[in-house]
């Protein structure tokens, strides 16, 4: 894989993210639709040293996660209207793709290479329930159509997803929302 300073994405694409005003709704279309899931709820999720575009910032969000092949869906569901990166692209009511996730082995250098080519950061935090791991969203809608957000590596964060995964492997369509 080129990972010159040209090549937006580095890494596999692990995630891919969309804006919900129902997050259980939206996951129960999922199953319907896309056969993806089961979706697992995160809700009101914590964020520390949240900023968005450079200052401190607070959002109430929850979430939806579950399978579709080889990659997570996050079905984001927003219930503030604090400004973020969400907001950004859709206003209450209206719902799409927000953004594509990948892993960093620095998120320092990540944010770096991002910014170098052209990419503003949207927003960063920490999450308390992954040990702090953080992450950050990059503004790359210019090029994809949509937001990338990248996380710093994180084993606590790489079993959770491998978690989603696992119970997909042969899920045959029960219990579609779950909680964690």
């Amino acid at each position: 894989m080129n990972k010159d300073i040209g090549t937006i994405t580095p890494s596999p694409i692990v995630q891919m993210c969309w804006v919900v005003d129902d997050m259980d709704a939206a996951a129960l279309q999922w199953v319907k639709t896309m056969g993806a899931g089961p979706f697992f709820r995160i809700p009101h999720i914590q964020l520390d040293e949240l900023t968005y575009r450079g200052k401190p910032a607070t959002l109430d969000q929850s979430s939806a996660v579950g399978q579709w092949g080889t990659v997570q869906v996050e079905l984001f569901q927003q219930h503030c209207n604090n400004p973020s990166g969400a907001r950004e692209m859709f206003v209450p009511g209206q719902t799409g793709i927000q953004h594509l996730t990948w892993f960093a082995n620095d998120l320092d250098v990540e944010t770096r290479r991002l910014n170098a080519l052209g990419f503003d950061t949207v927003m960063t935090c920490r999450l308390p329930s992954v040990g702090g791991t953080r992450l950050a969203w990059f503004d790359t809608r210019k090029v994809l159509g949509a937001m990338v957000e990248v996380y710093e590596e994180s084993d606590l964060l790489r079993r959770f997803y491998s978690r989603v995964a696992k119970a997909a492997a042969g899920w045959t369509g029960e219990n579609p929302i779950r909680s964690l």
